[in-house]
């Protein structure tokens, strides 16, 4: 028997799949996976081509369907929600595999907690700085700094807290990198032909269209607040004959077409996770995606449908209560994104306040900073603000 603790192989299900096929190869054979100890148990036998899938399931224990089970997969172990399966047959005969989006749901999770801890160390940092700097000028710079008579317990702790922010910073990006990972891995053919047509068409068009006055670029920032102006406003414009061409990647700029009037039916759509049958349920419906947002925490798709004049508008979602569930899910998410960042910029405003009135001195850099903090208070707070107006419309209707 041997063991071998792994304390961060969630972040990476992909490499750790992998390092157990590897140990298959040495004839290290997974027995048992201990999910709070982050270690791995292996028993010595023959050498053997091994694939192992990882797999998240809330349903314990997980069961296989009997496709997989057909296809060669058999469960080697399960600690909690988390399993493993194997198979032993060439990888080039296996067919199925498990579903990652239950990972991918999990990492999702766990990176919005990651974000939420680092926005809040991030803001208590801000505002201490801001602290001492207010101090330190409103004293003009006469400053006294005593040691602390346990100075190896601040260093330590001071080193501790670095180490932990660096953790926070590395676990934000690999769980993103491995969630990127995740999405792609079962790409679909119709998917990427899909996006290579649609790019090879704005290259070998674009310029030439622009010569010729048909293309007409628009600007529409912060439209992720109030989609549904968004859809209404796209949706006149190809009233009028202008049809949506093309999203700048920051998803700020529009691109339309002109040509004929047309009836098209737009819909923004905001998901917390993305995977292939989620574009290929809605394209089998004949919805197009027009755009999809690059950014972890903004998911935005923009689908659009034709359809003739005198018949009802499609709709995205056939319930109609699912749009007002999104419109809540937008709200909630960008209320918990900016409101840490309104209350630190408000608590660091009102300590620089009242120095401002105080001072003798003509206007100064603090004054400025000062003036910049009520300033992005008003921005976040108005992004806020647009999101719950944005649910609320929806809800009177």
């Amino acid at each position: 028997m041997n063991t071998v603790t792994k304390p961060l192989w969630s972040y990476d299900v992909q490499k750790t799949e992998q390092w157990l096929t590897e140990q298959a190869k040495a004839g290290y054979h997974l027995t048992e996976l201990h999910r709070f100890k982050r270690r791995f148990t292996f028993e010595n036998g023959q050498p053997k081509e091994v694939t192992y899938r990882i797999g998240y399931d809330k349903i314990k224990p997980a069961t296989l369907s009997n496709t997989m089970r057909n296809d060669g997969w058999e469960k080697v172990t399960q600690s909690g929600k988390w399993y493993v399966i194997a198979n032993e047959r060439p990888q080039a005969e296996v067919t199925t595999s498990t579903s990652r989006d239950a990972i991918i749901k999990r990492n999702n999770y766990t990176f919005y907690a990651f974000m939420a801890i680092l926005i809040y160390i991030t803001g208590t940092m801000l505002a201490n700085i801001a602290l001492f700097s207010t101090v330190y000028i409103a004293s003009d710079g006469n400053v006294e700094v005593e040691e602390s008579p346990f100075w190896i317990i601040t260093y330590i702790g001071s080193a501790l807290g670095t180490a932990f922010y660096i953790f926070m910073l590395y676990s934000v990006w690999k769980i993103k990198k491995t969630n990127k990972a995740l999405s792609t891995e079962n790409q679909t053919t119709y998917s990427t032909q899909h996006n290579l047509e649609k790019k090879n068409q704005s290259k070998a068009e674009e310029k030439q269209l622009k010569r010729d006055g048909l293309l007409i670029k628009r600007r529409k920032f912060g439209w992720m607040y109030s989609p549904d102006k968004l859809e209404k406003w796209l949706e006149q414009h190809a009233a009028e004959g202008n049809r949506l061409y093309r999203v700048n990647r920051l998803g700020t700029t529009f691109y339309f077409r002109k040509g004929e009037p047309q009836h098209i039916k737009y819909s923004a759509d905001y998901q917390n996770l993305w995977n292939d049958i989620y574009y290929e349920i809605h394209r089998q419906a004949g919805w197009k995606d027009e755009f999809s947002s690059k950014g972890a925490l903004q998911k935005w798709t923009i689908w659009t449908k034709k359809y003739e004049k005198g018949q009802t508008p499609p709709a995205l979602y056939s319930d109609k209560t699912h749009k007002l569930k999104q419109a809540k899910k937008v709200a909630l998410s960008y209320t918990v994104l900016f409101l840490p960042l309104v209350l630190m910029y408000l608590f660091i405003a009102s300590m620089n306040i009242g120095y401002m009135f105080r001072k003798e001195e003509a206007w100064t850099l603090h004054d400025t900073n000062t003036i910049m903090f009520f300033i992005l208070i008003l921005v976040f707070g108005t992004f806020i603000t647009k999101t719950w107006m944005y649910y609320f419309r929806l809800r009177r209707a």
